[in-house]
């Protein structure tokens, strides 16, 4: 049995690896719930130089805080992101060999343990409609369908969540 994966603050040097899980998650998880043209848009392979510099500019900025999990052998193997200045949980990814193993739970927790100490008292997010569910076991509710405008300008079909986050 594998050990139990390292939590630690996201840095930029990370952001291939982050947007490879991204990848990856979404295609293994969210395919059976949208258009292939949604899966393409929301995660395009090949991964661009400057999709990648984007996120490492967002992280490196703060504009973006995440948290990574690592294997033993240092590999990200998930992640989650918010926007600690505006109560935005971006979301949380976890490599598909990797999930139902409560990693994704553990990040969402180091996430609002991290916003807290911004003083934030709530996260807002849309959620892909793969992930509703793991949202609401984390404590989340739907306030409303909606559309999330993806990269290129395509849409696609979302809930609107929230949390309060309690000390």
């Amino acid at each position: 049995m594998e050990s139990k994966p390292r939590l630690e603050k996201a840095r930029p040097e990370d952001a291939e690896a982050m947007l490879v899980v991204h990848r990856a998650a979404i295609r293994a998880s969210a395919a059976a719930f949208y258009e292939p043209d949604i899966i393409e848009a929301w995660a395009p392979l090949p991964l661009r130089p400057d999709h990648i510099d984007a996120l490492a500019h967002r992280l490196d900025t703060g504009e973006e805080e995440a948290v990574v999990a690592r294997a033993r052998n240092g590999t990200i193997i998930a992640f989650g992101s918010f926007v600690p200045g505006g109560r935005e949980l971006r979301a949380v990814y976890v490599a598909p060999e990797h999930g139902r193993l409560g990693i994704g739970g553990a990040l969402l927790q180091a996430l609002e343990l991290r916003a807290r100490k911004y003083g934030l008292t709530e996260f807002v997010l849309d959620a892909s409609l793969n992930a509703e569910a793991f949202y609401v076991r984390h404590g989340y509710t739907v306030e409303r369908k909606g559309e999330h405008l993806l990269r290129g300008g395509r849409r696609m079909a979302c809930l609107r969540m929230r949390k309060r986050l309690t000390r």
